[in-house]
């Protein structure tokens, strides 16, 4: 019988470069799965769905026997297909991590085809549902946190990636949620809630406990993303550095990241978005400017109903706000600057 471990140590073994199989269906594994696993279907999308039908039903017995009657001539085709995988992985390699959603039926079918073929099969205990816990759990787990807030305009996310440069420990929520955090923030298309929380998870677990980790202030929304309670809480008590720009500085960073013909359409959306917080009147003057090519008067419109936003959810905070007047937009000097702070 192929042994069972927990997750963490399941984690460990696919850090030691062990190959990862996931044999849930396609959909399960594109909506979320364990960052480095392969995905090992046992049944499609269709037929787990009719294995599932017929054990709500009929009970195990029958599902059981449906499932062999759908798979059974297929266990040739899915142990060659294993054998390529962990060849290619670890080349001569004859052991695997293994699971499914409850570390069920699915993972022990496929466990046991193949340890008869000679392989070491190491099964994740309570399967993906079980990792999913874990993750949560972990992303609970506290660091020294050091927030970098600021206007929006700031150039936060670039002098957090001055900060990683200069070797500090950094997560960067908005690349992970592939948004930068406005109504104007998209990026491409968003992740999932569960497959950004796996991303973060994996950043969260590999930082030093004793060591800073700048993260960039975010509400619990990230574009789509909405950040776990479990992470979320580390966010408010921390420290808050909040870097102060000059307006015209802010308003020129957001014109390079925004004025240009191909973002037209989207900001005209954004905009639209934003009409019952702006007010028609001031919406309809945006849209006017966005039409001329004035975006600096977009900017400026956007940026005064920004910038309350952003005072009334600094005074909800509960940790400390530490200013740092910065006279210009110079990320890598504001990165230099912030590593000579007395933040704890």
């Amino acid at each position: 019988m192929p042994a069972a471990i927990d997750a963490a140590a399941f984690l460990q073994r696919r850090d030691q470069g062990l190959p990862l199989l996931d044999v849930r269906s396609p959909s399960e594994f594109d909506r979320a799965h364990i960052p480095g696993a392969v995905n090992l279907p046992l049944f499609s999308d269709e037929e787990r769905a009719r294995v599932g039908t017929v054990y709500a039903k009929q009970g195990r017995a029958d599902a059981v026997a449906a499932a062999l009657a759908l798979t059974g001539g297929q266990l040739e085709q899915k142990l060659a297909r294993a054998r390529a995988l962990i060849e290619e992985a670890t080349p001569g390699g004859s052991t695997v991590l293994l699971h499914c959603w409850r570390g069920g039926m699915r993972s022990g079918a496929v466990g046991w085809l193949l340890e008869a073929a000679g392989f070491r099969v190491l099964l994740l205990a309570g399967g993906y549902k079980a990792y999913r816990r874990h993750v949560r759990q972990g992303l609970a787990q506290p660091r020294r946190v050091a927030v970098l807030g600021g206007m929006t305009g700031s150039g936060k996310t670039e002098i957090l990636h001055a900060l990683a440069g200069l070797g500090e420990q950094v997560v960067d929520l908005e690349g992970l949620a592939v948004h930068r955090g406005s109504a104007f923030g998209y990026m491409g298309r968003q992740p999932g809630n569960e497959w950004f929380e796996n991303q973060l998870f994996e950043q969260w677990r590999a930082l030093d406990p004793q060591k800073t980790v700048w993260i960039e202030d975010e509400s619990i929304h990230i574009g789509s993303v909405t950040l776990c309670a479990e992470f979320f809480g580390h966010l408010s008590p921390a420290p808050l550095v909040r870097v102060d720009v000059p307006e015209e500085s802010r308003i020129d960073r957001l014109v390079r990241l925004y004025a240009s013909d191909d973002m037209r359409e989207e900001i005209r959306a954004a905009l639209q978005r934003l009409q019952k917080r702006l007010g028609h009147e001031l919406t309809r003057r945006c849209l006017d400017s966005l039409e001329a090519g004035d975006c600096r008067s977009v900017a400026r419109a956007v940026l005064a109903y920004y910038d309350r936003c952003y005072s009334y959810q600094l005074e909800r905070r509960e940790g400390p706000i530490i200013p740092l007047p910065c006279p210009k937009d110079d990320p890598e000097e504001t990165a230099r600057r912030l590593l000579t702070l007395r933040i704890f």
